[in-house]
């Protein structure tokens, strides 16, 4: 009986040893499946965060290329860029100063078409002579420039070494766009419009990724790196790997790693444009040089060439050994707790399922810990993601994305508060909502064509918001998506319209100063002739009897001859102001001395005049003889306007903005069609009827004002039949004379126009 129970109780061994045994095994498996599912989930964590980084930076620099790129189109569009001509050295120089300055270029040469260096800026200054023939890289960019399919565009060349034969570590690159004579200027009055070779700016790669790089760190010592597209390393943390080609110095430096692995994602990812993530083996990192195994994530910069793109590749790498040490150390202490466990197997059941409970209890604590890091990840991602969202809507651009049917998907706060809709209320609506339809279709147009061919586009668009026009300059980016239906257009609008007023405002001052020109030799030639025929007409009158038929004829000549004289006094005073008996002068005293001598003028014409002059003005920039002709030009064409009837309206007072005083002469006329509004200040334009006006006034008051570094503005409206509900408004910003600015309060010393 004891020898069967014995038996049994053998068997009952064997069964609960096997058992113990399977779960040892079952606990064992499931104890390293979940360290390894721990470890990969962690790992893959921390690589996307490395890819937000990599991709991250490599739109800053895009950005900042792209910012280099705006320069370099401003500076071609100047006519002293275009034409080069030898007395352009001033001009020069306040154009390309400022460039060099900023987005890190070190220096602006303009080639002709032949191949001939016109001038170089560089922190040395600008030289301005024939410097011959480039080397080579002018046939090839030539060969790019001359091709009209090229016209208006940009192309990037591949990195080289500023000096390459004393030091491979200076790297740059250039960016080139053709140049035509487009502009016109005093010398060019009519643009020829041919190909005069290309402007081309040099970046310091260098320099760049020393203002960018250094500050990206992924984990405790993780690092970033740049590759060009022939795989030469733009930026290192090791300085010596700088200039030197990725694939070969990595092998000289520790020929006992393989290096195949990141070869191999260099080769076939990074050099053709992509973005990914990997791991890899290397032989060092920082002051540690042992083999270990790295997590890499990679992003591409795109660079437009003249024959091919550039695809540079920014990479952000960090040991995996950091990010494994924590799951390690949580992988050491479960094989601790599974030999705990084996161990009291042994002795009981009871204690090993006591122990197996306490070991589950530790391994979730460990998990909600990893749970909870991983959350951390998470809301740091969360809050990336909510720090790009406040740049985006606290910019003061339009950054706006569409369908390519044209229809809004998402719009930031800037555009919401420009068009005066709500941010909710403007999505899903279409560009027919805020365009005409000419305007619309060619922007659909542009949309489709970035779409299909997957490249950034700019354009210029004139749009009237809330019956005021606002000009702006439009990128078109392509947003990739999951699928072709998911695709979308990336737009950034920047507010270019001060920009176009400012390009306005020196047309007209080049045309001012031509036609200035003329106009002086013209009245010259004509002043001569008349002096004579009114001298030989005074002659005659002397021997004619007053009311004789003969005396009367000669008297209607000398009328019209006086007639002309005046025009000619009017071309002359247009053509050479005189010279200023005063710096500055008090504006009331003007506008007084004027309105007296205009008031019974007034009285005979039933207007009523109305003046509304702040006390203790400063002083302003002019002189008295000047300002007098401005105030008497503006109110005469006032009286002209209002026909016999209305009400004037002259005022002063400190402009909004300090340092600045405001003069105002505002009639109830019959007002300006808005066609004319953009000619009123051209010589020679007017719209009295043919003997009443030469066209001269306003020209000649703009070229007074301006002189003096103020500004004149007109606003206008056309009574369309309405009596009162016409009126013009001349608006007179001059600048506080320098040495009363020591009577007004620091605040008001600003030397800066206020915007009209």
């Amino acid at each position: 009986m004891e020898s069967k129970e014995r038996i049994k109780l053998h068997k009952v061994l064997k069964i609960f040893g096997g058992i113990t045994l399977l779960l040892m095994c079952g606990a064992l498996y499931l104890g390293i499946s979940t360290a390894r599912y721990m470890k990969d989930t962690i790992r893959d964590q921390f690589n996307e965060q490395q890819l937000v980084l990599a991709k991250a930076t490599a739109h800053r620099i895009e950005s900042t290329i792209q910012s280099a790129i705006a320069d370099l189109v401003l500076l071609n569009s100047l006519p002293a860029i275009q034409y080069c001509d030898s007395d352009a050295y001033e001009i020069l120089l306040l154009s390309t100063l400022p460039v060099l300055n900023r987005d890190n270029i070190v220096e602006i040469r303009r080639v002709d078409r032949e191949g001939n260096t016109l001038f170089v800026a560089n922190d040395q200054g600008i030289g301005m002579k024939h410097f011959g023939l480039l080397h080579q890289e002018a046939g090839v960019y030539l060969s790019w420039a001359s091709d009209l399919n090229h016209r208006g565009k940009t192309m990037g060349t591949g990195v080289r070494s500023k000096d390459q034969a004393k030091d491979k570590k200076t790297l740059v690159f250039d960016l080139i766009t053709p140049t035509y004579e487009d502009s016109t200027d005093s010398a060019h009055p009519r643009p020829s419009h041919r190909f005069s070779g290309y402007l081309k700016v040099t970046l310091d790669v260098a320099r760049l990724f020393h203002q960018i790089i250094p500050s990206i760190r992924s984990g405790k010592t993780g690092y970033a790196w740049v590759l060009d597209s022939s795989g030469t390393f733009l930026y290192h943390p090791e300085s010596s790997f700088v200039g030197e080609n990725a694939f070969e110095v990595r092998s000289n430096r520790n020929q006992a790693i393989s290096f195949s692995k990141i070869n191999q994602i260099q080769r076939e990812e990074m050099l053709k444009g992509k973005e990914g993530k990997s791991v890899y083996t290397s032989g060092w990192h920082r002051d540690v040089v042992e083999p270990m195994e790295k997590l890499i994530a990679f992003a591409p910069v795109h660079i437009q060439g003249p024959y091919m793109d550039y695809a540079w590749s920014v990479a952000v790498v960090a040991p995996l050994q950091e990010i494994e040490g924590t799951i390690g150390m949580v992988y050491e202490r479960q094989m601790g707790l599974q030999g705990i466990v084996i161990l009291i197997i042994l002795i009981g059941s009871l204690t090993v399922i006591i122990y197996e409970m306490r070991w589950s209890t530790l391994l979730e604590h460990e998990v909600n810990i990893k749970t909870d890091h991983i959350r951390h990840y998470a809301e740091q991602l969360e809050r990336s993601e909510a720090k790009y969202r406040s740049l985006i809507e606290s910019a003061e651009d339009l950054i706006f994305t569409l369908d390519s049917e044209g229809f809004i998907k998402t719009a930031n706060e800037h555009m919401s508060r420009l068009f005066g809709i709500e941010s909710g209320t403007l999505v899903g609506q279409s560009l027919y909502s805020f365009l005409p339809r000419e305007q619309t279709d060619e922007q659909l147009r542009l949309i489709r064509e970035v779409l299909g061919s997957g490249k950034a586009q700019r354009t210029e668009i004139l749009i009237n918001i809330q019956n005021e026009d606002f000009w702006f300059n439009i990128q078109y980016i392509p947003v990739k998506g999951e699928g072709n239906e998911d695709r979308a257009i990336l737009g950034i609008g920047r507010d270019i319209t001060d920009r176009k007023s400012l390009e306005k405002q020196l047309i007209n001052t080049e045309k001012l100063a031509s036609l200035g020109t003329l106009a002086a030799g013209v009245a010259h030639e004509i002043n001569n002739p008349i002096g004579i025929m009114l001298g030989f007409c005074d002659l005659l009158l002397e021997k004619m009897e007053p009311g004789t038929m003969e005396y009367n004829d000669l008297k209607t000549i000398e009328r019209h001859g006086l007639h002309c004289k005046s025009i000619v006094e009017r071309l002359l005073s247009f053509a050479r102001i005189s010279e200023e008996t005063e710096e500055g002068c008090n504006i009331n005293e003007n506008v007084e001395a004027i309105l007296s001598v205009v008031k019974h003028t007034l009285d005979m014409n039933n207007i009523r005049l109305v003046t509304e002059l702040d006390d203790d003005l400063p002083i302003v920039r002019g002189d008295s003889r000047g300002l007098q002709q401005v105030l008497l030009n503006l109110i005469s064409n006032a009286i002209h306007a209002m026909n016999g009837k209305g009400t004037l309206t002259v005022s002063t007072r400190l402009a909004p903005k300090p340092g600045w005083v405001e003069t105002i002469v505002s009639d109830t006329g019959c007002g300006i069609k808005k066609e004319f509004l953009q000619k009123i200040f051209d010589p020679f334009f007017t719209t009295k009827k043919v003997g009443e006006g030469t066209g001269l006034g306003l020209s000649v008051s703009y070229g007074i004002i301006t002189k003096y570094g103020g500004t004149i503005q007109c606003e206008s409206h056309v009574d369309d039949g309405k009596p009162g509900h016409g009126g013009t408004t001349f608006t007179i910003l001059l600048p506080v004379h320098v040495e009363s600015l020591t009577e007004v309060p620091p605040s008001a010393r600003d030397a800066n126009p206020p915007k009209p």
